[in-house]
């Protein structure tokens, strides 16, 4: 199996990195989404659906942004040349690399929140963010200024955050070390998706009985 991880390639790069960024970047993102909401609401708030220190729709969206949107960051200027300056000056160089990605990860975030804010809400009849009183929303799925900011972090994330971060852990990180830590994170985190799932399926019965409670209430009243 490191065989394998190691050695099968994805578009030019290892499964075996890919595992790893994902869970570096699903840490980071509870991170962030974690001390923010702390912040905001002056108490440790655990933020994401699992128990554990990991948000899935991070680790999915920035590891999709290195792995989607990398080879945009390689691509030259366009070069324009316009007669009217003065000479010497007469060679522009436009770097739209940066608008690609950034399209681009606009693009990726909000098909990854549209999809798994659907299928929270359809399988347990929650929602864990709700975008409703932004504007330019969709169903309070998606909306525009936060796809900026995805879109903002796709650049962030493909220019400093994967350089800085990502690619120095696993270049730094002996392979075997690696290995021993991706069997030991994905069985911790497949442990705690079943958790996680086991006690939002509770809590969606435990909220359909209550709103059947109160509608037999309410019938009774109404007699």
């Amino acid at each position: 199996m490191f065989n394998f991880l190691t050695t099968t390639k994805i578009f030019g790069i290892e499964i075996y990195e890919i595992l790893l960024w994902f869970l570096i970047y699903g840490v980071i993102g509870w991170i962030f989404e974690s001390a923010l909401r702390s912040i905001a609401d002056k108490k440790f708030v655990n933020r994401g659906f699992l128990f554990g220190p990991f948000i899935p729709i991070y680790a999915f969206g920035i590891t999709g942004f290195v792995f989607l949107l990398n080879p945009f960051y390689t691509l030259p200027p366009l070069k324009m040349q316009l007669s009217f300056l003065p000479a010497g000056q007469q060679t522009i160089e436009i770097e739209y690399k940066y608008y690609l990605i950034m399209i681009g990860g606009m693009i990726i975030s909000s098909v990854l929140e549209y999809v798994v804010s659907f299928s929270m809400e359809k399988l347990f009849n929650q929602r864990w963010w709700d975008y409703t009183p932004y504007k330019y929303n969709t169903k309070g799925r998606v909306c525009f200024s936060i796809t900026f900011c995805w879109g903002a972090l796709s650049v962030a994330a493909v220019r400093f955050v994967h350089p800085l971060i990502g690619k120095n852990i696993t270049d730094a990180l002996p392979q075997k070390v690696g290995f021993v830590i991706i069997l030991i994170a994905y069985s911790i985190l497949f442990i705690d998706i079943i958790l996680s799932n086991i006690s939002a399926t509770k809590k969606k019965k435990k909220m359909l009985q209550e709103a059947a409670e109160e509608d037999t209430a309410v019938e009774k009243e109404g007699v």
